[in-house]
């Protein structure tokens, strides 16, 4: 028995479409390339010999590899198909790169010009050598084939403000500088790159990174950096350094940040932490209600957003770019394996859940990057010849293409509650116990037809209990149809793998709208209902 349930309560759903939280931004739906496991060498790039399978400084036997084909490459050399299920499945719309941990000992001028020339380097983040095969030049070219805005963070670890001085002129430079024309002789063209978003620096907090600093002396540096950048390019989106939207980093950095910076930065995992992993029962419960903690992460740095902004009278808006979240089991997803972690039935719920508390906050949350896109902890495996879609994909692929364009709006959830334990611990603590429901709508209108329709994602977290709930719309009258798409699996520890690539999927049907919806045990629902 996983927990205990307050059946008193009566479940159902009230939508309120005219009362609006905000657009959803489309850069929720963004993704993030580290130069870790195969995330870039055999996920973006094709595989070699030393990174199929990830055995890190052990290559594979030359007799034992397989490489890929021509045929699945692009003209410029990197994967199609991943590149086509991000691009055109997933729609994503900006990734973060390089890092992540990498970032704090990169230099980025290892990575561009003649890739003979390049300098091959030791990788302190994750272990292993980089061979610098893929930089700043091949980072954005595989950005404009993807159709993808680039994000790049600044490395403020062993990095210097000269070096993010450069970095910039070299991708954004229009005059006649030193490395403005060093990317004009290395990619043949005038242009610049015009790279808008720029992190100062990742997790500067961590003891586990290179440079590590204290709250006040990272503020007190990323200052002077942004206050240099922004006289190169006074044109560029500036990421501040936060920790989980709740700590004390999070409160200095913003009281020094708030009036040099655009955005303030969160990360946070589900499924990361100590626990006793013998108790295998209250796993599922410790996967599927961890993404309320990011919703309490994101409540409380909105608050202290706004406390930084009314003390030095900024009146522009500070969002929250969540640009590192997901489901992660750091015993599983391990530097050995390159944090390649093979994903069951009920994280793909915990997604979901991460999906919906995003668009609930769409005031607020601007950005957010699943960490990673591909190989790493990530919706898409690949091996030198193909892919597969993991079981997070079906949620992002269904928030994506649904819930994208559209405005949120507020909604009011009567659910039965649960009581296990769930990780962190202190959910219930900070927010009360979480509900068994967990829902987003947005309003949508067509841009052509201007027909208006309603949707309502609902993920019902109970693992062995169905609802049948009212779901009422407030003030519109719904269509005689209704469109569902269903996540659902008998066995929440459902995989899919090579061989069993659709084991879990989308079932998708049209049916007669009726107020009251039967939202099965542990699935995930998203309704389309027209409005007249």
């Amino acid at each position: 028995m996983t927990g205990t349930r307050a059946e008193a309560v009566s479940p159902a759903i009230d939508v309120f479409p005219s009362s609006t939280i905000g657009p959803v931004s489309p850069n929720i739906f963004s993704g993030f390339l580290e130069h870790l496991g195969r995330c870039i060498y055999g996920g973006i790039l094709p595989s070699t010999p030393t990174t199929f399978p990830y055995t890190p400084r052990k290559p594979c036997p030359e007799d034992q590899f397989t490489a890929t084909p021509e045929s699945l490459l692009t003209p410029e050399g990197f994967r199609a198909d991943v590149l086509e299920v991000l691009r055109d499945e997933l729609r994503v719309p900006l990734v973060r790169w390089p890092g992540g941990n990498f970032v704090s000992s990169y230099n980025w001028k290892d990575g561009i010009g003649p890739k003979a020339e390049r300098n091959r380097r030791p990788e302190l983040a994750w272990g292993g050598e980089e061979s610098n095969e893929f930089g700043t030049d091949e980072f954005i070219a595989w950005c404009r084939v993807a159709r993808i805005e680039p994000y790049i963070v600044f490395n403020m670890g062993t990095g210097t403000l000269e070096d993010a001085l450069h970095w910039l002129e070299y991708c954004n430079g229009t005059g006649d500088t030193y490395y403005a024309n060093l990317r004009r002789k290395h990619t043949g063209r005038d242009e610049p790159y015009g790279v808008k978003y720029w992190g100062l620096g990742n997790e500067v907090w961590g003891e586990w990174q290179v440079g590590q600093q204290t709250a006040s002396a990272y503020a007190t540096k990323a200052r002077q950096w942004a206050h240099a950048i922004r006289l190169v390019d006074p044109n560029v989106i500036l990421v501040a350094c936060g920790e989980t939207g709740i700590n004390h980093w999070d409160g200095v950095v913003l009281d020094e940040l708030v009036d040099k910076v655009e955005m303030h930065s969160i990360h946070l995992y589900t499924g990361f932490g100590p626990r006793d992993r013998s108790q295998t029962e209250r796993e599922y419960g410790r996967t599927v209600y961890g993404p309320d903690a990011a919703d309490y992460s994101i409540e409380v740095c909105k608050g202290l957003i706004n406390k930084a902004r009314f003390a030095k009278n900024v009146r522009k808006p500070i969002k929250i770019a969540f640009d590192e979240y997901g489901v992660w089991d750091e015993t599983v997803g391990t530097p050995e394996n390159g944090l390649e972690q093979f994903y069951n039935f009920a994280d793909a719920l915990a997604m979901a859940s991460w999906l919906n508390v995003f668009v609930r906050y769409a005031d607020v949350v601007d950005i957010a990057c699943i960490a990673q896109s591909v190989n790493v902890i990530s919706p898409l495996i690949t091996s030198p010849t193909g892919l597969f879609r993991q079981t997070i994909y079906w949620p992002l692929y269904l928030f994506s293409r649904y819930m994208r364009d559209g405005v949120a709006v507020n909604l009011s959830v009567a659910s039965p509650t649960f009581s296990g334990e769930t990780l962190p611990r202190w959910i219930s603590s900070a927010k009360g116990l979480p509900n068994d429901l967990d829902a987003s709508a947005v309003l949508y209108t067509d841009s052509d037809t201007k027909a208006r329709s309603l949707r309502v994602a609902v993920v019902n977290r109970s693992e062995t209990q169905s609802y049948d709930v009212p779901l009422r719309v407030a003030f519109e009258t719904v269509g005689a149809e209704v469109e569902a798409h269903e996540l659902w699996h008998a066995d929440v520890k459902a995989r899919n793998g090579w061989g069993i690539e659709n084991e879990v999927s989308v079932k998708s049907k049209t049916e007669k709208w009726t107020s009251l919806w039967t939202f099965r045990e542990h699935s995930f629902t998203l309704l389309v209902l027209s409005l007249s």
